[in-house]
């Protein structure tokens, strides 16, 4: 290929075509076309000027075109994403897999390329058309991340407030056993006891899986896969992996206020008001330690775009500490307190009956210090903790959980709007830091609203039998 002809194949194939599917702004979109393209064309420049011989040239284009085609495709999500419980067993680090898959298809071209030089010409051609087809295409478009608020002029003197905490073990849990989750159970109770909450000290969760455990608990069943199948579906939509489609639950409500994550999409019910879905795009306020850069926003948002290099740069840049993540589950650890103040704001507003929250909370990967700020190397080194330091930094992270929920409460009664709400604090499973029932399965449970006062209830109980039992 000629020095021109290169030229354009880097231009296709090293634009960030994301950028104009999410919501930066021009400043932001010019910086990253520079970032991206200027650079290895000014190599490119060089290399040619070099005189590189034969061989080396055409690795050189090779890994070019695998980085336009990746760019531009997804291979992450494509080939590895689908498999990679699989690839995990196998290898251990899903990035290995990934390596692999790079440089056999890196040969591959490299081997075609030598047979038939003409081959370029066609390659072209395709990534060409791959780009086009990029520029036009919406699928991956923030605008496809549901977040709506519509109007609503009724006003509720009581919202029921139910936030679901993403695998935080319960008080009977394997987590608990240990000297640290001995303190949790202590703080746990007084936590309880200040805010007159009746829980529950032996609760389970039917299922140790998100979708089954709240597929059964929001209809009200003990029928762990037949519910799930019958009112839950795999997601079309890019962002999301599962969809609700029935909710017993929701339908006793008027006007409801969705918090979710991209793993389930909860916002698909005409009583839906509001639905605020976990968006890496948006502008958010972050907790003290977590490093909001030009750099951790759009390498993050390149990543959530599904190729294997972004996925590279995006971990290489973590572990280097030059960036954190605002994806999930990273991104929720390092919202979690603007999530109380959009929930006080909905409180006073009193435009709903149901506030529902799905946050991934205290989920792994790890995120909070013992001062309770964002540490983002916690969430690139957990992989490698041993079950005794998992256990230590979960039992962190649920303390973590209580002190954020007790600033909340404190607030709430310091403008005297606690009485706005009956709250319900739960978890869909355990931490399932080993598979035994102790922790896959445990959970918390608690309830209170103006009139209870601080009961423990220690007979073996199951939460979705709880919860039906409360608003069934």
């Amino acid at each position: 290929m000629s020095l021109k002809q290169t030229n354009l194949l880097i231009f296709i194939s090293f634009f960030p075509v994301f950028a104009f599917r999410s919501n930066l702004n021009f400043f932001e979109i010019a910086g990253l076309i520079l970032i991206f393209i200027l650079p290895i064309l000014m190599i490119n420049y060089f290399l040619f000027k070099k005189k590189l011989n034969n061989n080396l040239l055409k690795i050189y284009f090779a890994i070019i075109i695998i980085f336009g085609i990746d760019n531009n495709i997804g291979l992450w999500n494509g080939l590895i994403q689908p498999f990679r419980y699989i690839l995990i067993d196998i290898f251990g680090i899903i990035y290995i897999p990934a390596l692999i898959l790079l440089i056999l298809i890196i040969a591959l071209v490299y081997f075609i390329t030598k047979v038939d030089k003409k081959i370029y010409n066609v390659i072209l051609v395709f990534i060409f058309t791959l780009f086009i087809f990029n520029i036009f295409d919406q699928t991956k478009s923030y605008k496809k991340i549901p977040n709506f608020v519509n109007s609503n002029e009724k006003k509720y003197e009581k919202t029921e407030l139910v936030i679901i905490f993403d695998e935080m073990s319960g008080l009977n849990s394997f987590e608990s056993l240990t000297k640290s989750g001995i303190e949790f159970n202590v703080l746990a109770k007084k936590f309880f006891q200040k805010h007159n909450f009746e829980f529950y000290s032996n609760i389970n969760s039917l299922a140790a899986n998100t979708v089954s455990s709240l597929s059964t608990l929001l209809n009200y069943s003990n029928d762990v896969e037949k519910i799930r199948n019958d009112t839950t579906k795999k997601s079309s939509n890019y962002f999301f992996n599962y969809e609700f489609l029935k909710s017993l639950f929701f339908e006793q409500f008027n006007d409801i206020s969705i918090y979710q994550n991209m793993h389930i999409n909860y916002c698909n019910f005409k009583n839906i008001s509001r639905c605020e879905s976990h968006n890496p795009f948006n502008k958010n306020k972050f907790l003290s330690g977590y490093k909001d850069t030009f750099f951790t926003k759009t390498i993050s948002i390149w990543k959530i775009n599904g190729s294997i290099s972004s996925t590279f740069v995006w971990r290489l840049f973590r572990e280097l500490r030059i960036i954190d993540s605002s994806l999930e589950p990273e991104g929720h650890k390092a919202t979690f307190q603007n999530l109380f103040n959009k929930l006080e704001e909905d409180i006073n507003s009193k435009n709903y009956d149901l506030i529902f929250v799905h946050t991934l909370v205290p989920h792994t990967p790890y995120g909070f210090n013992k001062d309770c700020n964002y540490d983002g190397s916690l969430s690139t080194l957990n992989r490698y903790f041993s079950i005794e330091d998992r256990v230590e930094q979960h039992n962190l992270e649920r303390k973590c959980v209580l002190v954020y929920l007790d600033k909340f409460l404190e607030k709430l009664k310091l403008t005297k709007k606690i009485d706005y709400i009956n709250l319900t604090i739960m978890s869909d499973h355990g931490s399932r830091i080993t598979k035994e029932k102790n922790s896959s399965k445990s959970t918390i449970y608690a309830y209170k609203n103006s009139t209870t006062s601080y009961r423990e209830l220690k007979d073996d109980s199951i939460n979705q039998k709880v919860f039906s039992k409360r608003f069934n």
